[in-house]
């Protein structure tokens, strides 16, 4: 058996979906079956969304509530946790599953780094993947204990940022 890929785009910068999804076009470039699950986002108009699932042989499905409150004891911290745990199970799934040859998991180290699900069943299923599927994924702060297993690691690093500037997210960039 050929053994996984596994990649993660991490940091502050500007630039991890973009990547795993210029990743998920060569994926399906390559006739390869693929499925993107997302944590914490809930905006199904963005670009890459309203572009990628609609084609054959890409699922999606988002398992996110938006954006999380500042205060982490907020009633509505629970909302999200449960959304990301669905997610992780979904994820898991696809994971193990023979079906996908590419799985994109969007923003799963915002959701490990802000606590809203364990990461111990996701390094288990990481080390089960086998048959030379590839896996991508991003987001902020990725734990080291996944650093540990991945193949491939790339921060990104903000030098600097249209926001900063006072320029709002434009479709085409940031959504």
């Amino acid at each position: 058996m050929k053994k996984q890929r596994i990649l993660i785009f991490t940091g502050n910068g500007k630039g991890k979906s973009t990547a795993a999804f210029g990743m998920l076009a060569r994926a399906l470039g390559h006739g390869m079956r693929a499925r993107v699950i997302q944590f914490v986002k809930s905006d199904d108009t963005v670009g890459e969304q309203k572009f990628f699932s609609h084609l054959d042989g890409v699922e999606w499905e988002q398992f996110g509530k938006g954006f999380l409150p500042r205060d982490p004891q907020s009633l509505s911290m629970e909302e999200h946790r449960a959304a990301a745990r669905e997610g992780l199970e979904v994820a898991i799934t696809a994971l193990l599953s023979p079906k996908y040859d590419f799985v994109l998991l969007d923003e799963l180290c915002f959701a490990l780094s802000t606590n809203l699900i364990a990461i111990e069943p996701l390094l288990d299923a990481l080390r089960l993947v086998t048959n030379g599927k590839i896996v991508v994924i991003t987001g902020r702060n990725a734990p080291d204990a996944l650093i540990a297993v991945a193949d491939t690691v790339t921060e990104m690093r903000m030098i600097k940022h249209a926001y900063e500037q006072g320029i709002p997210a434009m479709k085409g960039v940031e959504n």
